[in-house]
Formats: C-alpha cells, structure tokens, sequence
C-alpha cells in the first residue's frame, strides 16, 4: 500500500495563503511544530470512572436508579444531597466510586452509612467532598483514605469564566483545603483533594485544560514540598452549554465534552442527562448519558492511550497559555484577588443551538413525569 507523500511546511503555508485569498497571517499562529511538555497522564492507563446522579427525591427510585446504572456500566455514583443517602443503602459500595456533592451533611451520612456495614473504609474509592476539618479527622480515624475536599471550578465556570480563570480558581480553593489539612501525614496530604472541573462543547480548550490541572498541580505539590501523587480529577458536562430548547441536540455537546475531558486525562466523567435543564431526566435520558460514556470507553477505545495530545504543538501550545493565564489567577487568589465573572457572560458566549439560532419552539422533552 503507498503511503501518503509527505507535505512540508512549505506546503501547508501555501494552502493557508490559498485559504485566506493571499491576506496577511501568522505562520506560527496557523501551523505548530511538533513540541514537548510536561506530561498530563492519569495515575494508570485504565478507563475513567462512568458516573451518574442518584438524585430522584423519592428514595426507592434513587435506589433503583443507581441498581440500574450499575447493571449498565456505570462505576461510579454522585449523592447530590444528604436526602439521597438512604438510597445507597444495599448498594455494592466496594466495587464502585462514590462521590458526595452533598457538602457535610452527605458526607457525615455517608460516614454513618460505612459504619453501620461489613466495610473497609480504606478500601472504598469515596471522594467526601468535605468542608469542615474536624469532619475529616473523624474520617480518617474510621479509616478512610481520601480524597476529603475539592477544588471544584463548576461554579466559577458558571458565572461566565473562562476556561484559564475557572481551573485557577478551582486550584486557588485545593489550595486553600490543603491548608487546612496539614494535620494529615504529607504522604495521604498529597492525595486529600481533588479538583472538579466542568467539560464544554469547546473540545481543544477543554482538552487543554484538564491537562494543565494535572501539571499545575504537580507544580503546586513541589512547590508544598509534598510528594508527587497524581492528582484525582473528576470531569462534568457543562450545565450552561445545554440547550432548554430542542433539548436533544446536547447530546452532541455531550459526545464532545466527554471525549475532550477524557482524552484530557480526567479520572472520572459525569454526563448530565440531555434533558436535565428541563426536569428530573427520565429513563431514556440516563441511559444515553451513560451509553455515551461506555461507546467512548468501550468501542472507541479511548482510554487506551496516555495523554494522547503530548507533543501536538497546537495543544502542548494551548495547555502552556492556560498554565500560565490560571497560574496568575491562583497567585491573585493567593493575594485575596478572586475572579469574578457575570452568569450572563455565560449566556453570550456563541454555543449553537443556545445563545446562537436557538429552535423556534420547545420540543418533547425526556423527563419523569412528577406525581
């Protein structure tokens, strides 16, 4: 078979010049060397953790929900209030990952849970998602092993920031519970955050953008003096790219943010159903957000490679600004200088189908209907 004949520089630049009818352009700016960086790998070359909400209000159909995803490929469920913790009761918390965004109520209840059954807690992969310290020192002495609290960017990202400003403010706040946590030995210190960060339809920022977390954190247990332990990075589907209108057409930004937070090295994705900016999602919904997931792991083989963007000069170029423009923000925040930004920056942001040529009507829309 004859391989494709090779193309220089020399002749990109000429198709550029074609491309743009002989106006003025940066040649570095259109074609990038092949360059080195700092790797961005996760801790092992395995899949990411296939998570999904257990947040129905009535107890039985969260428990039945969760039954249901974990029968499907889910490995890792999301309590999002100490209302739900009941419904992880008979759940098998040994072979999955659980992670609180209950605060301290879930993550006490959570605790209580563990206590009541024939458990290790060193031997479940819960992230707490704590804030109090003294809750920490009591789960540490039932045995758990972390993560405690997080760095979480979703709200920043939220309230219109970019993507540079969203991860650091999201380190500015590890940071800060790290502080927090110097009671613990450096050796579980350096595993006792995690960071959370939200995945847009933005792909290549998106991608670049998980990778600089994983290589500023690296940065910031240097400079603690903390051994290196890779850090624990959970991505989420963006909840301001999803249209309310034609809500069908998220799963579009959803196939995208998930494979640029996964190629990105996150250690486990969330996929809001494609219906959940218009009610409690419903059966077809869960399942697509998780099948969209399991198609990506499992037949597109995504997770195969390790940092598959190292050494493509466009990314390694993209990751080094977001490093350094997030960087700034982590030292401002140091400084008592936070980010601030306008939710309606977040709505004029062009994402098609919502701030941009939006469907003319509301379609049918994949919700459980509320009794």
């Amino acid at each position: 078979m004859q391989n494709f004949p090779p193309a220089t520089a020399e002749d990109w630049l000429k198709r550029v010049a074609k491309a743009t009818k002989g106006a003025a352009f940066d040649a570095e700016a259109v074609l990038f060397q092949r360059m080195d960086g700092p790797r961005a790998e996760r801790a092992s070359v395995a899949p990411w953790a296939i998570h999904s909400r257990v947040d129905h209000h009535d107890v039985a159909k969260a428990r039945r929900q969760a039954e249901e995803d974990i029968e499907n490929g889910v490995t890792g469920l999301i309590l999002p209030s100490p209302a739900q913790a009941p419904a992880f009761e008979h759940l098998p918390l040994h072979k999955i990952a659980v992670r609180n965004e209950g605060g301290d109520l879930g993550a006490e209840a959570l605790r209580h849970l563990v206590a009541r059954l024939p458990l290790d807690p060193s031997r479940l992969a819960f992230d707490h998602g704590a804030h109090d310290p003294d809750l920490v020192k009591l789960l540490v002495a039932q045995g758990f092993s972390g993560p405690f609290m997080r760095g979480d960017g979703r709200s920043f990202h939220a309230q219109g920031l970019d993507d540079a400003q969203e991860l650091g403010a999201a380190l500015a706040t590890a940071v800060a519970n790290l502080r927090k946590l110097t009671f613990l030995a450096d050796d579980m210190l350096s595993r006792a955050v995690s960071v959370t960060l939200a995945a847009s339809q933005d792909m290549f920022t998106t991608l670049a953008k998980f990778r600089a977390a994983r290589i500023l954190w690296a940065d910031i247990l240097k400079a603690s003096k903390l051994p290196q332990v890779p850090l624990r990075l959970h991505g989420e589907t963006s909840r301001i790219m999803l249209a309310e209108t034609d809500a069908h057409s998220n799963i579009l930004r959803s196939v995208t943010a998930v494979f640029a937070a996964g190629l990105g090295g996150a250690d486990s994705i969330s996929v809001l159903p494609f219906s959940f900016n218009q009610g409690m999602p419903n059966h077809f919904a869960r399942r697509v957000a998780r099948n969209l997931q399991n198609v990506l792991l499992h037949e597109s083989q995504l997770w195969r490679v390790a940092d598959p963007a190292a050494g493509a000069g466009a990314i390694e170029t993209l990751t080094h600004d977001i490093c350094d423009k997030a960087w700034g923000v982590l030292q401002a925040a140091e400084r008592g200088v936070w980010p601030s930004g306008d939710p309606a920056q977040s709505k004029a942001k062009p994402v098609i189908g919502v701030s941009v040529y939006p469907p003319p009507k509301e379609l049918t829309a994949e919700v459980e209907a509320q009794s």
